[in-house]
């Protein structure tokens, strides 16, 4: 008897323990720009892997960058993909971040991942070209973008050539398209903005010829950051757990399918990610082939040497004038 009631007891019991679990399971609020480190995190949530992984994930959409500092520094979101820029400006302004992995995304043969790129129309074939015209270059204001474009002109640039002006947004979409309606004629972009606008043809009309000026290869390559709300993380260190874990299955997963079945499956994932409002019947066949899958690199540590490269960058610029700790800021105890 002491045994079928006791039975009897788990059987009640345990299902209202589990459902309590998952009531308590906080939300995991993620914002993600349009580049091509958010896709793991994207296809983890169409794939179910953060259900499979026990943790309730909420993406919210986002393309402007100062919305979603903004929405970062009241609470209203508790994770974001940002570049390093954006991770030590935010620092500077107060925020209480973690930085907890570095993203690394590895473009495939002859693919780039950003690129300093201009129509034909306009005639420019060179980096010296836009510096003798002082052709107006677009690009995201505060971003390892503008960072790797100072770098660039620095080394061509010599003491009393007056630079290029610069136009800023905080928002890649609208960037890349003033680009792709040729009214910017340079512009620092990211694929796949570059392959999308040099194979998308309009009605009655044809693509934009795109010449790439530099595909900034000679210089270290900068990750996106994995960047936690500090007092999420101190409140819920097994969701962030969690999020690692099918994040990591994410990744080991895009890296083995097939580039067809990336594409496939990726429609309603990119699209929204990458084109918010955009029509899937709209993006035909050329377009779909122009795209190039990189390989995404297991979460990995964010270098000393690049925060402090990109800090050093950031105050001479009058970005911010606060010198975090790395040690403080930086927490790679969640790595797989």
């Amino acid at each position: 008897m002491t045994r079928v009631f006791l039975a009897v007891f788990l059987c009640l019991v345990l299902p209202l323990s589990f459902l309590c679990l998952a009531e308590d399971t906080p939300v995991l609020r993620i914002s993600l720009p349009p580049v091509l480190s958010s896709l793991p995190i994207a296809f983890a949530e169409e794939w179910g892997l953060f259900d499979e992984h026990g943790v309730n994930v909420e993406i919210i959409g986002m393309t402007d960058n100062q919305v979603r500092r903004t929405a970062l520094s009241t609470g209203d979101l508790d994770l974001v993909i940002e570049d390093v820029t954006q991770f030590i400006v935010a620092l500077g302004g107060g925020q209480e971040l973690l930085a907890t992995s570095a993203a690394f995304v590895r473009p495939q043969t002859a693919s780039v991942n950003v690129a300093l790129v201009s129509p034909g129309s306009f005639r420019l074939e060179t980096l010296d070209d836009v510096i003798e015209r002082r052709s107006l270059i677009g690009t995201i204001f505060r971003s390892d973008y503008e960072y790797l474009l100072d770098r660039l002109l620095e080394e061509r640039i010599e003491d009393g050539v007056e630079w290029p002006p610069y136009s800023y947004s905080t928002d890649v979409l609208f960037l890349a398209t003033w680009f792709g309606a040729q009214m910017m004629p340079v512009a620092v972009l990211p694929e796949p903005y570059v392959s999308y606008i040099a194979t998308y043809a309009p009605i009655g009309g044809r693509p934009v010829e795109v010449v790439t000026i530099s595909d900034f290869s000679g210089f270290e390559t900068l990750p996106s950051l994995i960047v936690f709300r500090a007092a999420y993380v101190e409140s819920n260190p097994g969701a962030v757990n969690a999020f690692y874990a099918a994040y990591a299955a994410a990744i080991e997963r895009m890296n083995a399918t097939p580039r067809e079945e990336i594409i496939e499956a990726g429609l309603d994932v990119v699209l929204p990610l990458f084109f918010q409002g955009a029509d899937p019947t709209l993006i035909g066949q050329d377009i779909l082939d122009a795209i190039s899958i990189p390989s995404f690199d297991p979460p990995a540590e964010f270098s000393r040497d690049l925060f402090d490269s990109v800090l050093d960058w950031a105050q001479r610029k009058g970005y911010t004038f606060v010198l975090p700790e790395y040690d403080l800021v930086v927490d790679h105890s969640f790595l797989p």
